[in-house]
Parts: C-alpha cells; sequence; structure tokens
C-alpha cells in the first residue's frame, strides 16, 4: 500500500495533482482507494467542489470529509487548509457506508455497524469518522461493540479550529452532513493494523464522585455544579472564557478500567459542563493535568510498538487539547511517526478506540491516536529506532513535573490529614456521647434519642430500669465491685434487645439505665422488660453474685409532655420497688 497527501493551494494545481495520482494508481496497478480530506476551511461549496473533483476523477465513493481543528501532514501541523490524504491499496477493498438520521436513533445505528461488521467478509479495521458530539455514542458505541472482538476500531470527531465555532460537519462530493457517521470497511486478507493511543496526563488530588450526568452534560460532582470544581480549585469563572482556561485542566474518568479523559466545549447557566465525551453517574472524577515529559514517554513506547509493526502508512488523530497544550511545541510528539512511514491526519474533537480484551468501544479525549496500516507480512529487518526530540521542553517539563508531584505530594498529605481528623473527630464524638464506665449512652445522649423519637411518628416503647439495692453493693463488696455490676448489667441490657431494631440504652444516673423500644406496642414492651428482669436474676455477678433489678415500663404517647412521661416511667419503678422490688410495672 501506499500514502500521499495533496495540501490544496487552488483549484488548478489540485486537479494536476489528482491527474498524477489517478496515473500512478492505475500505473502500478493498484486494487482499491480511500480519500481522506481534512479541512481547517469551513465553506461548504468549497470543500463539496473539492469532493466533487475527486468524484469525477475516480469514480468512488470512497471519499470521507471532515472539518478539522488542525492538519497533519508528513508529521506536521500544516497552515489551516484543505489537507487531501491519499491511501491506495494492492490487495485490501474498501467500503464506504454513509449512516444517516442518526441522533435519535443511536441505538439502531449501533446496531447497524455491528451487522455491517459481521458480515463483511475478512474486515479488519472500521474507521468511524463522526460529526461532533451531539449523538449519544455511548448508546451508539455499546451496540457496534457486540461485533468481532478481533476487528479493530478507530476514529475522529469533526470540529473547527475554534472552541467557539459550530463547524461539527462531515462531507463528500454530494454534501454536508451533521447528523450522519461515515463508516469505513477495511477488508483483506493480507491488510494488518495496530491501532492505539498515547495520553500522558496525570490526575491531580484526590477522586470526586459524578452526583449527576446527562450523556455528555456533567451536571454534579459531589453534590454540587460541576463548575464549581473549578471555581474552587483553580479559580476558574464560568463565563465565556471558561472551555479555554479550562483546555490545560481536564477531567478524568474511569469506567471499567478504562481513563477516559474528557474536556469542556461549554459551561451552562447552572454550572453544567458540556463535555467532548460522556460521563456516568457514580464514575470517579479527577481533575488532571499534562506533564510533558510523561507525555513523551508514552508515545515513545508506542514510537517502538510502531516501528516494531514495520507499517507503510500511519495516520495520527490527535485532540485538539493536544494542540493547545504543546503550542508552538506541538510537532515533536508528531514527526517521529513520519520517520517510520508517511504520516498525515488531523487534530480531532474527540477519537475512537477499542478496548479488544472487552470489545468496549469508547469516546476519548486529549489522546494521541496512531493507526499504523500495511499490507503482507511484516519485512524482516531491524526496526527503525526513533524517539522524541523533547531537548526544547527539558526546562521547563522539568519544572512542571517538579510542581506536579508537589501538588499530589501535598494533596496526599491534606487527604490524610483530613482523614486522621475525621476520625479524631469521629471518635471526640463518641466520647462526648458515651457513658465513661458501661460505654452505654450517656443522659445527655440518651435523652436526645428518646425526644427525636416522641416527636417521629414511630410507636416507642420506653424501660427505666434500677438496680435493686445497689449502695450496700457498695458497701459490702466495694466500689470496683460495684462499677463491675454496672459494666456486667450493661452487657445483659444490650443483650436482650439485640432483636429490636434501633434500641438504644443509656445510663440515666447511678444505678438507673433507660432504655428505647422503637416499633413496638405495650404488650412487646412489657414481654421485653421481663425478660431482662429474668436475665439479670439468673445472671452471676463476679464478686457479687445475684442482684435484681426493678422495672417500669410505659409508651410514648404524643398527647402527653414529655416530662410528664419521664415522670411517669419513674413512678413505675418507684412502685416495683414499693412492691417488693425485682418486679415489672407498666405504667
Amino acid at each position: 500500500m501506499l500514502q500521499l497527501s495533496i495540501q490544496y493551494k487552488n483549484r488548478d494545481d489540485f486537479c494536476e495533482q489528482l491527474r498524477s495520482v489517478k496515473e500512478q494508481f492505475v500505473c502500478e496497478g493498484y486494487k482499491d482507494i480511500l480519500f481522506h480530506l481534512y479541512s481547517g476551511v469551513f465553506d461548504e461549496s468549497f470543500l463539496v467542489q473539492a469532493a466533487n473533483d475527486i468524484w469525477e476523477r475516480f469514480g468512488t465513493e470512497n471519499i470521507i470529509g471532515t472539518m478539522s481543528a488542525g492538519e497533519i501532514q508528513e508529521g506536521r501541523l500544516i497552515e489551516k487548509s484543505l489537507l487531501v490524504s491519499v491511501l491506495m491499496f494492492k490487495c485490501t477493498s474498501i467500503t464506504v457506508h454513509r449512516l444517516g438520521s442518526v441522533i435519535g436513533n443511536e441505538q439502531e445505528t449501533g446496531r447497524t455497524v455491528c451487522r455491517i461488521a459481521d458480515s463483511t467478509d475478512e474486515l479488519k479495521a472500521v474507521e468511524l469518522m463522526l460529526p461532533g458530539t451531539r449523538m449519544r455514542t455511548m448508546v451508539l458505541f455499546e451496540e457496534a461493540g457486540k461485533c468481532g472482538r478481533d476487528i479493530r476500531f478507530f476514529g475522529g470527531y469533526a470540529g473547527g479550529h475554534s472552541m467557539a465555532s459550530d463547524e461539527h460537519f462531515v462531507f463528500d462530493h454530494r454534501g454536508f452532513y451533521s447528523d450522519m457517521i461515515f463508516m469505513v470497511c477495511y477488508a483483506g486478507r493480507d491488510f494488518h493494523i495496530d491501532v492505539d493511543k498515547s495520553v500522558g496526563w496525570q490526575t491531580l488530588g484526590a477522586a470526586f464522585k459524578v452526583t449527576s450526568a446527562d450523556e455528555n452534560r456533567l451536571i454534579s460532582i459531589d453534590g454540587a455544579p460541576a463548575a464549581d470544581l473549578y471555581r474552587k480549585y483553580m479559580q476558574i469563572e464560568a463565563d465565556e472564557s471558561f472551555a479555554e482556561e479550562t483546555f490545560e485542566f481536564p477531567l478524568m474518568a474511569e469506567k471499567d478500567g478504562e481513563e477516559l479523559l474528557r474536556h469542556t466545549i461549554s459551561v451552562e447557566d447552572d454550572g453544567t459542563l458540556d463535555l467532548a465525551g460522556y460521563v456516568e453517574e457514580g464514575m470517579d472524577i479527577y481533575l488532571c493535568y499534562g506533564v510533558p515529559t510523561d507525555i513523551v514517554q508514552k508515545v515513545d513506547v508506542r514510537l517502538e510498538e510502531i516501528s516494531t509493526f514495520k507499517p507503510e502508512a500511519v495516520l495520527l488523530y490527535s485532540c485538539s487539547v493536544r494542540k493547545a497544550f504543546w503550542e508552538s511545541f506541538v510537532d515533536i510528539e508528531m514527526l517521529p511517526f513520519q520517520q517510520i512511514a508517511y504520516t498525515t491526519g488531523f487534530h480531532t474533537w474527540g477519537e475512537v478506540g477499542r478496548d479488544y480484551a472487552s470489545g468496549n468501544i469508547y469516546e476519548y479525549n486529549i489522546t494521541l491516536l496512531s493507526i499504523a496500516m500495511r499490507e503482507g507480512e511484516c519485512p524482516q529487518g531491524e526496526p527503525v529506532s526513533v524517539r522524541v526530540d523533547d531537548s526544547a521542553l527539558k526546562g521547563q517539563a522539568s519544572l512542571i513535573k517538579r510542581l506536579t508531584k508537589l501538588v499530589n505530594a501535598t494533596t496526599t498529605e491534606l487527604q490524610h490529614a483530613y482523614t486522621n481528623l475525621s476520625m479524631m473527630n469521629t471518635k471526640l464524638q463518641t466520647i462526648a456521647d458515651q457513658d465513661g464506665l458501661t460505654a452505654l449512652y450517656n443522659r445527655r445522649k440518651i435523652e436526645q434519642i428518646i425526644t427525636k423519637s416522641y416527636e417521629s411518628d414511630t410507636a416507642s416503647g420506653l424501660i427505666m430500669l434500677d438496680i435493686d439495692h445497689f449502695k450496700n453493693i457498695n458497701d459490702t463488696y466495694g466500689h470496683a465491685a460495684g462499677d463491675e455490676a454496672l459494666i456486667t448489667t450493661a452487657d445483659v441490657m444490650r443483650a436482650a434487645v439485640r432483636q429490636v431494631n434501633g434500641a438504644a440504652i443509656g445510663r440515666w444516673g447511678g444505678e438507673e439505665f433507660m432504655i428505647l423500644l422503637p416499633n413496638v406496642n405495650a404488650v412487646q414492651c412489657c414481654a421485653i422488660a421481663e425478660q431482662l428482669r429474668q436475665d439479670i436474676e439468673s445472671h452471676s455477678f463476679a464478686d457479687v453474685g445475684q442482684i435484681t433489678a426493678s422495672l417500669g415500663c410505659i409508651m410514648l404517647e404524643k398527647e402527653v409532655p414529655l416530662s410528664e412521661l419521664f415522670i411517669r416511667v419513674d413512678s413505675a419503678v418507684y412502685s416495683a420497688k414499693k412492691a417488693g422490688r425485682n418486679k415489672v410495672i407498666q405504667n
């Protein structure tokens, strides 16, 4: 196979170059041909005419055009223009399917992609060229990904050079389309392709949680408007320059172990972010930042892989955010590919790739998608050794990396400090609510719990327990034995009410305890009180032997003031003691 390119200067020159390409195609006996038109010029009549010039000379439907955020020729970003990439094949069949009326029919379109893929003989790869980010690609890709896992997928999203533009169109010799996908099928026994992405962006700080999202609309993070994340941590306000200012700090989401970077296209009045890619509720999401040395390292790994593959042609589909990030250094990560094989491509508004282990097709952002192709077996000989020359970045890159490490380290320390502080606050709160001896609730806390239950519509029973002759225990056996008796009584009470959901026990004072039993009636409340009385009577207390308790039980009635209910349950305990102790009295 062979790749070459034409940069449009004027129509006469363009037609002459097309004539030369046609002559080469015929004379050298190529079987099929594919034209990619990448345009940074938004002029419908001009572009359709250029595509029609190709169609008239070649008579092929294999013409796909896309608006571009930057045109790549021989590994370099060229001036804003129309670039035509020509791929000629000796033994590969190329078929372009035009899938229209996608918006609102994404699921069926995905099924069509799957059906075409599975029915195409010797299909090796599918390229998808999409007109922007308005389609529900999550649904589309879910269906398309059900085709055979050995089929490679790649592609890109159309979009202009400016974030403020609305140039999300694909086109061919018939016209411009905002609701059509080009599906290119590469089929042939001797066609080989290697597709992968390079990223290099690093997360900054802790994960946040997507709490509300609708496809490409990120509505809230950790319960707050999504734009607040940038306002809080980056001091970036949600105004007309928001998208450009957040370019360097995109978001990274995680789905099925795959890292999906997302950058903002626009921000809505309520703080919702319109992203170049879908997100889902429940996803962990991070702020992230590009580190030049890490980006270069990822690209170097990919260069080694492609060099070993020994392609005859390379396509680069690189996100417009990478172009904005690199600024005048944008060529350094692309030029090395040209040393391996002829390289063309464009800067996209999103990239398409497939995880071949799971078969899932994903919509990516901020990636450099490299597509290496060849016909026939891998040639013999040592692969070309190619690396990115980042010497011009050394000082700046080193500084950025150190600053990024500092931010991450500081964030980690703050996270640990916050976690420790939260644990300490929890412990302090527990101590504040707990009786120091028995570890039951103290009087303040159990009174709060009873009050809350009283104010609710829950039917609750209340038991007051008083250990009989407790002063004699202290006088006879000592205060240590008395304390141990209180601790053991607390354990017996816990065991007795364990089956009552929401039961709460508190030390009311000295040897008195209060037990709240939610969602019980009067009969059940008294039955539990009686069982507790028997459990205490039958229990052997260390150093003391047998002790007994007097119990009163009532129901919380909203028509009776709570202060009067406390008097009523205390009166029931007094009646039990007056009746000979070791009794349960209902009041």
